[in-house]
């Protein structure tokens, strides 16, 4: 009986362990190789997928910060309550030498840096969920609600389920001039059928990225780049290609 236990105990072992090596290898490398400290920074955000009914075509909208690029509805997650924690982890906010800079609006975003030692705190802390944004609702409502992109009347009430959160670690930025922790959940837009038709009838409108959106293909997320006529009308953000389940 023992021996058997013992088994399944190694068997679970090895397999949060392998489930999680991704993580393993962030801790060892944060806490006693060369990132210990070094500044990281962190971006935290959640995406809209937001399909037109049976095509494959998106909704995105376009950058307020990124000149003439499309993207997903989303953006970073924002802290509340107690700073304490993150003053204890000696972080930065973002600022125009340093990252995409704070304003009244961004303050309290999940766009930071601390010291690679303190890197697994502040997963931890993300994946706990304590004072911090958990819904993906205020984006939706700032960008497309509020920009009258869709009806404040058909949209008031919406649902959504979580697809995966995508994570890429230490990766090198050339803009931040930084090594990065970045993390994506990618939410799905679930329409009811009045929803559903709205979505339908904006897809019928010639796209006119001026309005702020663009109706485009998942072959234009993967090129990364907005066509009309052979024409570029605009580039698209990298981490676009999450909607179509690839990588960047």
């Amino acid at each position: 009986m023992i021996e058997i236990l013992l088994k399944k105990i190694f068997s679970k072992g090895i397999e949060t362990l392998w489930e999680n090596k991704n993580l393993v290898l962030l801790y060892l490398k944060t806490i006693f190789g060369k990132y210990r400290n070094k500044e990281i920074r962190f971006s935290i955000s959640y995406l809209y997928r937001i399909t037109i009914p049976n095509t494959d075509k998106y909704l995105l909208v376009k950058s307020s910060r990124i000149p003439n690029q499309l993207q997903p509805v989303g953006g970073a997650y924002k802290r509340y309550g107690d700073d304490k924690l993150f003053e204890d982890w000696d972080f930065q906010k973002d600022n125009n030498d340093n990252g995409i800079g704070i304003d009244e609006k961004s303050d309290k975003d999940l766009r930071f840096r601390v010291k690679g030692k303190n890197v697994i705190k502040v997963i931890k802390w993300f994946e706990e969920g304590k004072e911090r944004e958990v819904s993906a609702n205020r984006e939706f409502i700032e960008e497309l609600i509020s920009t009258k992109i869709l009806s404040g009347e058909t949209f008031r009430n919406i649902d959504y389920k979580l697809i995966k959160r995508f994570a890429k670690h230490l990766k090198y930025s050339k803009y931040h001039k930084c090594y990065e922790v970045l993390i994506y959940d990618i939410v799905e837009l679930i329409p009811n059928d009045k929803q559903k038709r709205e979505l339908k009838n904006l897809a019928q409108i010639p796209n006119n990225i001026n309005e702020g959106y663009a109706i485009v293909s998942s072959e234009d997320i993967d090129r990364l780049r907005y066509f009309e006529n052979d024409i570029q009308l605009a580039k698209i953000g990298e981490h676009t290609k999450l909607l179509i389940n690839k990588t960047f």
